[in-house]
């Protein structure tokens, strides 16, 4: 979880419909989460920047 959204990792192409089917369920998940403290989901942020060739996209909430 990020500010305005949840950040969504792929690791090959998706579609975008596939994207539009992820973003509906940050929308729910956002709601879920609404008042948790996303610093908390921060550390594992390290993850992120050692993968390559992955797509990284911010799901608006």
């Amino acid at each position: 979880m990020v500010d305005g959204g949840i950040e969504a990792m792929a690791f090959h192409e998706l579609s975008l419909a596939a994207w539009g089917g992820l973003a509906a369920e940050a929308r729910s998940l956002m709601t879920l989460l609404a008042d948790c403290e996303p610093r908390v989901y921060s550390r594992y942020g390290h993850w992120w920047a050692k993968l390559s060739g992955a797509q990284v996209r911010i799901l608006p909430g």
